[in-house]
């Protein structure tokens, strides 16, 4: 290879590689004469690489491909990718190996999600590792003012909201999440707190489990078994269907401790008196005894009549004459 140039005594800055004619490497100022399509200008100012071809361009745009140390750096321009390690690729950015970062690094991207996915279609794994330094990997992700961690991560410990940590092994069959209220997270047995004893019913007494003696339900006799019941409402049903089994109810009342027997005036024909009905004829009244007594009379003299009794005898409503 010959290698043309002004070297001594000019001040010309260029030479040439090949013929006399052949391409020519410039430094110092742009040239703008004697060009040909090939040749090459190195600004020492901002260290760029040109070249001629109708015009001075960035090497760059001139280059359809670059190919470092076969494969080290591959810029293929056609597809607009570029690969490390590699002179193939189908993505923008390939690299053939790993991938290290430096100091604090920063990944961004511009859409809406970020998505890690295996490049032929099979499952994608995603792994955090020790790189043998015998220290868990951490994973973290912070709230929007990233002020605080909302998930970590650390070797076998999850952690949520920096607030408490699940836990590290599966429970048992039917056994539930529990916490200590100091952020530890369990599994435990369901547990219900019983009042009472056997065959006591339970009820919500004042926010917790309550039970009574006169409250019960025997499953062996299928009894049931209640103190005093006050304001009971009975509503018809179309069906009530039929008892199986004999179910038996046992009320206890209590003492009665009223001494008083004075019945009092309820206006009413009283067993005590014979017997009553809901009408009456003139020769089958009552006893008069009681005052106050009402009777409907239905073969009366002048005619069916209300009577009532003054403790000697029925009179007409009427006219307070006699019944007869």
């Amino acid at each position: 290879m010959a290698i043309f140039g002004n070297f001594k005594g000019t001040t010309q800055s260029d030479f040439k590689i090949g013929k006399s004619d052949g391409t020519k490497i410039s430094t110092g100022d742009l040239p703008t004469s004697d060009l040909s399509a090939g040749d090459l200008y190195i600004d020492s100012s901002n260290t760029s690489i040109q070249v001629y071809n109708s015009g001075w361009e960035n090497i760059g745009l001139s280059l359809p491909e670059l190919n470092v140390d076969s494969g080290t750096l591959y810029v293929d321009s056609s597809n607009d990718t570029v690969s490390v390690g590699s002179t193939s690729s189908n993505e923008k950015l390939f690299v053939n190996g790993s991938l290290r970062l430096g100091t604090n690094p920063t990944i961004k991207y511009s859409g809406a999600y970020l998505d890690v996915n295996h490049s032929n279609g099979t499952g994608t794994v995603l792994r955090l590792r020790d790189n043998a330094s015998g220290s868990d990997p951490i994973f973290k992700i912070y709230n929007a003012g990233n002020s605080a961690e909302v998930f970590k991560v650390d070797g076998d410990t999850t952690t949520i909201n920096n607030a408490y940590s699940l836990p590290t092994a599966d429970g048992s069959a039917n056994q539930v999440l529990t916490t200590n209220g100091s952020g530890a997270i369990t599994f435990a047995d369901v547990s219900v707190s019983q009042a009472g004893s056997n065959t006591q019913i339970q009820f919500n007494n004042s926010g917790s489990a309550g039970a009574d003696a006169s409250l019960t339900f025997d499953k062996a006799t299928d009894t049931f078994q209640t103190g005093v019941v006050r304001g009971v409402l009975f509503e018809p049903i179309d069906d009530y269907g039929s008892v199986a089994t004999s179910a038996n109810i046992n009320i206890d009342y209590g003492a009665v401790t009223e001494t008083d027997t004075n019945i009092g005036d309820f206006e009413h024909i009283l067993k005590l008196y014979g017997d009553y009905y809901d009408h009456y004829t003139v020769s089958k009244l009552p006893p008069v005894t009681v005052s106050g007594q009402m009777i409907y009379v239905t073969d009366e003299t002048d005619g069916a009549t209300m009577a009532f009794s003054d403790g000697s005898d029925w009179r007409r409503i009427q006219d307070r004459a006699v019944v007869s």
